[in-house]
């Protein structure tokens, strides 16, 4: 040791740096065959104490040294190992001077800080809201303020999120997933080639620098991003963002990427620290050989979100621990697959949607979603046949080729109204088709505005206007953005629309309906043939739960042509009424008539979703009424 503090060993947890007893202790887990060499400053930067890590084994490959002397607030620390500068991969604070994007400052003169934890959560607490009460809204920190039609104080930041936390709540959103926003460098250097005339093999000819925009790379990850910070403190900003969110009713979920270099022991340490320390509600993971099995039955984690592409459940649930996770969910890919395709009218597609349409497993549940950031948005969807990602520099070559979009008749920017009207109500039959969806639906920040990205599918390295969303309206984007807000309140208001368990299509009631049932120009007779495209889907409300929910039947007719729908007959004293659709908007274009048959039908036009309620008669209504006051 050389330096002015007292020293011993300390004890094999916790790792990175804490205050404990009468001194800071520094603990870290690495092979015998490489020297760490622990370096503390002062306030001023100036060396204090170096420490040959090596004299300190506890445990294992466990190595600790508690200090004596320094205040926890004096000191900054780094560490060597075999002579090269090394971040503690359990920091939880750093001093940096580095911006975003800041290639020569980047990793350079990055010193540890030590964290005590202190905040006033003024009785915060992670909500835990239930599966059929979230609403969720992906972002990106950054992208989500940072262009300047955002009109707010501190664009691209934590501060920027919580500045729009009233439009959120406007919104009806109860939950956001924000991409990863713990420390990584986003400043990355990558091979230069340029392609040979002869053999048409590539020959590096330098570096050069690229932006990694989304962050899904190995990082600090116990410490939020200071790049993404308006003030000079992450910790109070990214807490205060949480605390924040939590008042008005919304969650918040991390993304984490983990690949498979990262030791599986730091992945549980991780989420237990943002979970204890942050508040934050759940965290949705990415990366191979994730130990689910050790996750998902961590008593810490058993009341936290969990979200994954596809659990193996036999691992997780065999062992029939009691402290089980209630809260896994699958991010599914075959769902935005069949979602898009049955939106597009590609053929034998009705069966497939009507599963996604009811699925809600009891034990891991389902986020479902038609956008995400690694593919279209919305707009670009129903505006793009195919990519166009050249910005990227890979020749085109990048981002997927398969996305069961459909340019409505354009590619791209088009001044044609009758093409642009169709955009518009495409737009409004994804958003029904996923807010009328029983699992719990999530969509990207901007897609509620036609947010584009210029038909680019994979816009990972572009830090510019293609990926920050402008928040600029018109006519067309204020409609989309109404609906979508009507959407959701609807969605929020009847539990019938959201239930708490999977349908199983028959009458466990014995009231003369089952929970879901499916019609077409016949009631309860639906025609399944492959060429078929349209449905009509009917929810009755006595399986709502604890209280009787209104009935509803959704006609999704996603065919070119109009249809007739013929509607269920309802118990006495209810009828049909016009709820919402996604093509005029407008009552009157709807009228309930009665055929020669007796059957009381509806016309649907092509491409449309309209949404009726079945709710107990008016006329019915005033004479009780009446009666009561006579």
């Amino acid at each position: 040791m050389i330096g002015e503090y007292d020293l011993k060993t300390g004890l094999a947890g916790p790792y990175g740096a804490s205050v404990s007893g009468d001194g800071i202790q520094f603990c870290i887990p690495y092979d015998e065959d490489r020297e760490v060499i622990l370096k503390i400053y002062d306030k001023s930067g100036k060396e204090r104490s170096v420490i040959n890590m090596n004299c300190h084994r506890v445990a294992g490959s466990v190595h600790s040294v508690l200090v004596k002397g320094p205040d926890a607030d004096d000191i900054s620390y780094s560490y060597l190992v075999n002579g090269s500068p090394f971040r503690d991969p359990f920091a939880k604070k750093i001093i940096t001077s580095s911006k975003w994007g800041d290639f020569k400052k980047r990793g350079r003169d990055e010193r540890c800080l030590v964290y005590n934890g202190g905040y006033d959560w003024k009785g915060d607490a992670p909500l835990k809201l239930k599966y059929p009460d979230v609403i969720g809204y992906m972002l990106h920190v950054r992208g989500f303020t940072k262009h300047s039609s955002s009109g707010v104080e501190g664009r691209g930041t934590f501060y920027g999120v919580i500045s729009k936390i009233p439009y959120l709540k406007e919104l009806g959103i109860t939950q956001i997933e924000i991409m990863p926003a713990y420390d990584f460098n986003e400043c990355e250097e990558i091979k230069s080639y340029k392609s040979s005339m002869t053999d048409g093999a590539g020959m590096i000819t330098g570096t050069a620098h690229r932006i990694n925009y989304w962050g899904f790379t190995e990082g600090s990850y116990f410490m939020p991003k200071p790049q993404y910070t308006y003030g000079n403190d992450p910790v109070t900003e990214f807490k205060d963002m949480v605390r924040l969110l939590h008042a008005s009713g919304i969650e918040l979920v991390m993304q984490f990427y983990f690949p498979q270099g990262v030791n599986r022991n730091l992945i549980t340490e991780c989420l237990r620290f943002w979970v204890k320390e942050y508040h934050v509600d759940g965290f949705h993971i990415y990366g191979n050989g994730i130990p689910f099995d050790v996750i998902a039955t961590d008593p810490v984690l058993s009341d936290t979100k969990l979200y994954y592409e596809r659990y193996i459940a036999e691992g997780i649930f065999s062992a029939n621990v009691p402290c089980t996770n209630r809260f896994l969910a699958e991010y599914n890919q075959d769902y935005p697959v069949d979602i898009r395709r049955f939106l597009k009218s590609d053929e034998d597609m009705l069966h497939k949607f009507l599963f996604r349409q009811r699925c809600n497993p009891e034990k891991i549940k389902v986020i479902n979603h038609i956008t995400s950031y690694d593919g279209f948005t919305l707009n670009d969807l129903v505006s793009y046949d195919y990519k166009h990602n050249e910005a990227n520099g890979e020749d085109n070559r990048d981002g997927n080729s398969y996305n069961y979009s459909w340019n409505c008749g354009a590619e791209g920017n088009t001044r044609k109204n009758a093409v642009l009207s169709l955009r518009l109500k495409q737009m409004k039959n994804a958003f029904c088709l996923l807010l009328l969806s029983q699992g719990s639906p999530m969509f990207m920040a901007g897609d509620e505005f036609m947010n584009s990205q210029g038909g680019n599918n994979n816009p990972y390295c572009q830090d510019n206007e293609v990926t920050w969303l402008n928040w600029k309206s018109n006519k067309r984007s204020d409609e989309l953005l109404a609906f979508v807000k009507a959407l959701i309140k609807l969605r929020r208001e009847h539990p019938i629309l959201r239930m708490d368990k999977e349908a199983t299509l028959i009458d466990g009631k014995s009231c003369g309906y089952p929970d879901i049932s499916y019609h077409a120009e016949q009631a309860w007779y639906p025609q399944m043939d492959t060429h078929i495209r349209h449905i009509g889907i009917m929810l009755c409300g006595y399986y709502a739960g604890l209280k009787d929910d209104d009935f509803f039947y959704i006609a999704a007719n996603m065919h070119w042509e109009d249809h007739d729908f013929a509607l269920p007959k309802l118990q006495k004293g209810m009828e049909w009424k016009y709820c919402l659709d996604s093509a005029t908007g407008n009552n009157d274009d709807y009228k309930i008539y009665t055929d020669e048959g007796g059957n009381r039908r509806i016309h649907v036009l092509p491409r449309t979703v309209l949404i009726l309620t079945g709710i107990k008669s008016a006329v019915k209504k005033e004479k009780r009424n009446g009666r009561r006051k006579s």
